[in-house]
């Protein structure tokens, strides 16, 4: 079964979410050099601060699917530059999963502004949830502009995080029984914004039913 990127980028939020037992470096075979190599990368991420699950989980990845040992060493080097490129873009403080779902979404060729944009309507709440589902929409053929906007809606009209992923769900599953992406997306985000509250001046609902807490 093919895994999606935006799936495997869920798979790494909920792993991070949890205490790792081990968050050993795997090796790379009998290539000592690419292991070295992978070992230093992942000991720099973790020195500057950033989440390295994401690497590991992409190292893994590799190791399971019997690649090259230079194409792992290659794919956590990009994956450790993209985890800089999204904490720079979600500053100040993101968390570590917001790191990591902003570094799925760039790697999902998502734009970076489309991160800023994200961080703009949510400047003190993390937003890896949203940041997860606007890959899945992209991943389902929404474009990316109109994805941002609808994202971007929900925050400003209080939605909770429950909320915006069963939005990207249920698009996911309508898009699998046929149904072009943009009408699931429109149909789902009309029936969400009949019971979202007014955004306040902050980005947050006005009124929100205590049902959809």
């Amino acid at each position: 079964m093919r895994v999606s990127r935006w799936q495997l980028g869920l798979l790494v939020l909920i792993s991070a979410a949890r205490t790792a037992a081990s968050q050993d470096v795997p090796i790379l075979g009998s290539d000592r050099e690419a292991s070295a190599e992978l070992a230093k990368i992942v000991a720099a991420a973790k020195e500057s601060g950033l989440p390295v699950d994401p690497i590991l989980a992409k190292a893994r990845y590799g190791v399971t699917v019997h690649a090259p040992a230079s194409r792992i060493v290659a794919a956590a080097r990009a994956v450790a530059k993209r985890l800089e490129d999204a904490r720079s873009a979600l500053a100040p403080q993101p968390t570590a999963n917001d790191i990591a779902a902003g570094e799925n979404a760039l790697g999902s060729e998502i734009s970076r502004n489309s991160l800023q944009e994200i961080r703009k309507v949510s400047p003190h709440k993390p937003v890896a949830v949203p940041l997860g589902v606007l890959a899945q929409l992209v991943a389902n053929k929404v474009p990316e502009k109109k994805a941002v906007k609808y994202v971007t809606e929900l925050i400003k009209h209080g939605a909770t995080d429950q909320q915006v992923a069963d939005l990207g769900n249920d698009v996911n599953a309508e898009v699998k029984l046929g149904s072009s992406p943009v009408d699931a997306l429109e149909m789902r985000m009309s029936r969400l914004n009949a019971v979202l509250g007014a955004p306040g001046a902050n980005g947050d609902a006005a009124s929100v039913p205590t049902s959809l807490q």
